[in-house]
């Protein structure tokens, strides 16, 4: 591997979960906004990231981190995501501490979207190492 080939690998991932992430965020900000007018903000966050998290699960270790995940993998990046999901969840009880407007519940995107990614990376980079290693030892 030459020494060009790690930041043009994490340069490419980065700009594919732009892509992926952006068209998520979009639309799950979206139906998190109208959906924060027509029910409790926990509620209707919980809806707006199940539907971000299938959409992300789809798309994030082919398209975005270029492996076609295990079934292991599948489960490990998801409950990563559900981590992650706490952490939106609270950033939306600050929101609603401070009595902010509903729509504002869409500002935890802003700490939730780079921790996914940052999951992203070290999922699917483990499982690269792991089905590597798996291939020296069967030469």
């Amino acid at each position: 591997m030459g020494s060009g080939e790690a930041p043009r690998s994490f340069l490419g991932a980065a700009w594919r979960f732009l892509v992926v992430g952006g068209t998520n965020t979009l639309a799950t900000s979206l139906l998190l906004i109208v959906l924060s007018y027509l029910m409790e903000g926990w509620l209707a966050y919980t809806i707006a990231f199940g539907a971000g998290l299938v959409y992300s699960t789809l798309f994030a270790s082919r398209w975005v981190f270029t492996r076609a995940a295990s079934w292991r993998v599948s489960l490990l990046y998801a409950c990563c995501y559900i981590a992650i999901y706490f952490v939106g969840l609270a950033c939306v009880a600050v929101i609603q501490t401070f009595d902010w407007p509903d729509a504002l519940n869409v500002l935890s995107v802003l700490v939730t979207a780079p921790l996914g990614f940052v999951a992203g990376r070290l999922v699917f980079r483990e499982d690269q190492r792991e089905h590597h290693n798996q291939e020296e030892t069967h030469e």
